[in-house]
């Protein structure tokens, strides 16, 4: 069975990655395999990422927060170790956008900054990887809707203004269904959400409507689903009128 076809409850996929932690967690803390793991770095950002796991899952706050700052701490442990594999910069980067979501702003434009440089660092070493180009169409439609104010903020901080597109973030996020056809109804959302930016409302249903034939998997796609839902009934009702306009007799002006 796909990963897509998983019909996975949300506390199964959170009772599993508690599991998958906790088997980490033995192993890290067991005598003999201490020696042998502690300077294993495929080890360590595996570990990382079942903390990124857990933060994303939980409901818990302050438990979100804990399970992020340790999940990064040994993101970029692993970073520092093995500065040419990818997987290190990729949950590096994931865990510092965790982090962020705990920070102000000073701090969240900071660990924006971290984000880009080691996504950028992860699809230069694994260019086929299509959770990369998800994440950056991400980056890129965030940093296209930055007020004023965060942008000026960005550009005291590291001496210029961030800047990027929709027209940049859609093409990442068509680089991932080329790589993974049907990668996530997130995907679709946001290539939706790109289209409707760029005024290209057949493009967009399209989208909306592959996304209604994908299962909600992550708690992402959960939250994408809801938003799908709103912005297609939207576009019916738009592309309805339109149809009702069109159909209309014209008017023939008085002279």
């Amino acid at each position: 069975m796909s990963f897509f076809g998983r019909r996975t409850t949300y506390v199964q996929k959170r009772r599993a990655r508690r599991r998958v932690l906790n088997c980490l967690m033995t192993t890290k803390r067991s005598s003999v395999s201490s020696f042998q793991f502690r300077d294993e770095v495929e080890f360590i950002w595996r570990f990382a990422r079942a903390y990124g796991d857990m933060s994303e899952l939980s409901t818990n706050i302050q438990e979100k927060k804990h399970f992020a700052n340790i999940g990064k701490t040994l993101a970029e442990k692993a970073v520092t170790r093995a500065p040419m594999n990818g997987h290190c910069h990729l949950w590096y980067a994931v865990l510092c956008g965790y982090v962020s979501e705990f920070e102000g702003l000073q701090n969240k434009v900071n660990y924006g900054h971290r984000f880009k440089e080691h996504l950028d660092k992860a699809i230069q070493l694994l260019p086929e990887e299509p959770f990369l180009y998800y994440l950056n169409g991400r980056y890129c439609y965030a940093i296209s809707k930055l007020s004023w104010i965060e942008k000026k903020m960005a550009a005291t901080l590291f001496g210029k203004i961030p800047s990027s597109t929709v027209q940049e973030a859609l093409q990442n996020f068509l680089k991932v269904e080329d790589l993974h056809p049907r990668f996530s109804k997130s995907n679709y959302m946001y290539l939706a959400k790109c289209y409707i930016d760029l005024k290209q409302t057949k493009e967009a249903m399209k989208f909306c409507n592959l996304a209604e034939q994908l299962p909600c998997v992550t708690k992402e796609d959960k939250m994408a689903h809801e938003d799908m839902k709103k912005m297609c009934t939207a576009f019916k009702g738009i592309l309805y009128s339109g149809r009702l306009l069109a159909a209309a007799p014209q008017e023939v002006p008085l002279c």
